[in-house]
């Protein structure tokens, strides 16, 4: 067991033994020393927990980004950093295809008023061009409905999730 030492400071997590040994090689991404360069990370840890602290370690492991290893995850604890987690809301899904499918229909909508106006001006005849006219008035109507139904949408979330000002 040579190379192994129990740590001089105090070196006890919830009173568990911490056994810490000098490695090379090992290299604390991210973190910047003196004059800019990587910090090598020299002692290891080794400790147990609980199964039910485990589970929630590696909850949190799977849910955080950009981090990999329960080893990377520990690292960021004990430094304070900031982690980011992501979450996902079931209540969205059916909010979000709606939004989704408005899109589509205004696309479509502006899509066929572009192909009217190209038609209108190639008319010479001013009947035809207000016939033309009438079908672009009645798709600005139904952008007035799905601008409407956007609005609404938009209110209902922002009042589920903004704070009250």
């Amino acid at each position: 067991m040579s190379g192994w030492r129990k740590p001089t400071s105090g070196g006890k997590i919830s009173g568990t033994g911490l056994i810490a040994r000098p490695d090379s090689g090992i290299t604390k991404q991210g973190k910047r020393g003196y004059m800019g360069k990587t910090e090598k990370l020299t002692c290891r840890i080794h400790t147990r927990v609980t199964a039910k602290k485990y589970r929630e370690l590696s909850t949190l492991l799977q849910r955080s980004r950009g981090i990999r290893s329960h080893s990377a995850l520990l690292r960021n604890l004990l430094d304070d950093r900031k982690i980011t987690v992501e979450t996902h809301d079931d209540s969205l899904d059916a909010v979000m295809e709606r939004l989704s499918e408005i899109r589509k229909e205004l696309q479509r909508i502006g899509t066929n008023i572009n192909q009217i106006t190209r038609r209108f001006h190639l008319e010479e005849l001013p009947e035809a061009r207000l016939v033309h006219a009438l079908e672009v008035q009645q798709l600005y109507g139904e952008t007035d409905r799905k601008v409407e139904e956007l609005l609404i949408i938009v209110d209902k979330l922002s009042r589920k999730w903004l704070p009250e000002s």
